[in-house]
């Protein structure tokens, strides 16, 4: 009787496992979203997504599908799975130059048939235009502008009262430029959360900011409490001298170049002649 349950208990584990390699699928491991955002308050997104793939017919469609296919929409149809896409909103900003990249399979286990493999989705998002963007540039001041991260434009759930939910496993992680002062968050991020220097900021009239030479803040899977970060950069004035005259300079070409730069040049031609022939009656 021993013999008989034990060989039936086999066959049931040895049936199971079977049936899980001829059946697809594919489930996520982590979530890595890295934004280094540029001083004109655009950015650059590269999000790595780390999969769990499971039986054999899971390791052959994502090898068909690596290579032949690098669109996003694909990726999401095979894998089925709703983390497969970018995690910066279209509704609220615009996303140009999305590649996926997948990766080799790796660290495959043939006797629980599994491997782990990585996607790669990098996309570039242009700086605010029109109210769309990730970043809001506010030039308040001369040469000083405030650069506060919009929250909409992160495609994340979002709780009635304005909170973000980043799921299990999910990291946020943003760069800013090197001369950047006066940094505030709403949520401190997890690589200051054993840091003395680093302080939550309330927004209020009074507001402690970051005093600290980090640059690179990440947020892991948690409850963000309406979320907000910001910062600001102040431009040197030589910098203000050179974009003044860059600009006075592009504006002179503009006008000889638009629909009033033949006029023009005949009225200057003219006032020329007129100094030249002036000159000439004098001597």
């Amino acid at each position: 009787m021993a013999n008989t349950t034990f060989r039936l208990a086999a066959f049931a584990f040895y049936s199971l496992l079977l049936s899980s390699s001829l059946c697809a699928d594919f489930a996520m491991k982590s979530l890595d979203v890295q934004i280094n955002i540029d001083k004109d308050g655009g950015a650059s997104v590269e999000e790595q997504l780390n999969l769990v793939i499971s039986g054999t017919s899971s390791r052959e469609l994502y090898e068909a599908t690596r290579s032949t296919y690098s669109d996003l929409a694909t990726w999401k149809n095979r894998t089925e799975l709703s983390e497969m896409r970018h995690h910066i909103s279209r509704a609220n900003t615009d996303i140009a130059n999305i590649r996926v990249i997948p990766q080799a399979l790796q660290n495959c286990n043939s006797f629980m048939g599994t491997c782990l493999a990585t996607l790669l989705i990098d996309y570039s998002v242009p700086a605010r235009v029109n109210g769309s963007g990730l970043v809001k540039v506010d030039h308040y001041k001369p040469r000083t502008a405030k650069y506060s991260l919009i929250q909409d434009a992160l495609s994340f759930e979002q709780t009635k009262t304005g909170d973000l939910v980043l799921p299990t496993g999910t990291t946020i992680s943003i760069a800013i430029p090197p001369s950047s002062e006066k940094i505030c968050f709403s949520s401190v991020p997890q690589n200051l959360v054993d840091n003395p220097e680093s302080s939550r900021c309330d927004q209020s009239a009074n507001p402690r900011y970051y005093a600290g030479n980090k640059r690179l803040f990440n947020w892991q899977g948690d409850v963000l409490s309406k979320f907000q970060f910001s910062y600001e950069i102040e431009s040197p004035l030589e910098s203000e001298v050179i974009d003044f005259f860059t600009a006075s300079q592009d504006y002179v070409q503009q006008f000889f170049l638009g629909s009033q730069g033949p006029a023009a040049v005949i009225l200057v031609a003219v006032f020329v002649a007129s100094i030249y022939g002036f000159n000439r009656v004098s001597r």
